[in-house]
């Protein structure tokens, strides 16, 4: 605590206190700077867990605010995982049973295979570059309201903590 403030409560307790009586000024004026040095802290620790739990609040509001965008995104990896599997469990065999069925010369049809799991791979890869860097800017633009939010309450709470 500032000196200043411990000499106005050293001041205060010594004029208040008749020297005829067996209280020690200081000892007084100590007690009474430690609780209220504890009760700026608290108001301080409490002022700053309000902020905290209102940025959390507000956070798992955006969340909520924006859980269809989440789901969807989630849902189109999945679906993409389920497509590259899918595509390598029975699209490519039924293709290389085909080729073989039409009896296409073998280094033609593994040629082809070949371009064709190239192809489709690349297709996949960049269906999930897109995604994923859709859901990056979705957390993005998540975290940025939720800094503002956060911003604007801590300045409530040190408007607050002038007064």
């Amino acid at each position: 605590m500032n000196s200043n403030l411990k000499n106005l409560i050293e001041n205060v307790v010594k004029s208040t206190v008749d020297t005829n009586e067996n209280i020690d000024a200081a000892y007084l004026a100590a007690a009474i700077e430690k609780e209220l040095h504890e009760q700026v802290t608290l108001t301080s620790l409490r002022s700053k867990l309000e902020v905290l739990f209102e940025y959390e609040k507000n956070y798992l509001e955006l969340i909520k605010s924006y859980k269809e965008e989440i789901k969807f995104a989630s849902t189109i990896q999945e679906d993409i995982r389920k497509e590259r599997a899918k595509f390598f469990a029975k699209t490519l065999k039924e293709a290389s049973n085909t080729l073989s069925d039409s009896q296409v010369e073998s280094t033609v049809a593994s040629s082809w295979l070949k371009e064709l799991v190239e192809s489709y791979t690349q297709s996949l890869d960049l269906s999930s570059v897109l995604i994923e860097e859709h859901s990056m800017d979705m957390v993005g633009k998540i975290r940025e309201e939720a800094k503002a939010h956060k911003m604007q309450l801590e300045k409530v709470a040190h408007h607050a903590g002038e007064k």
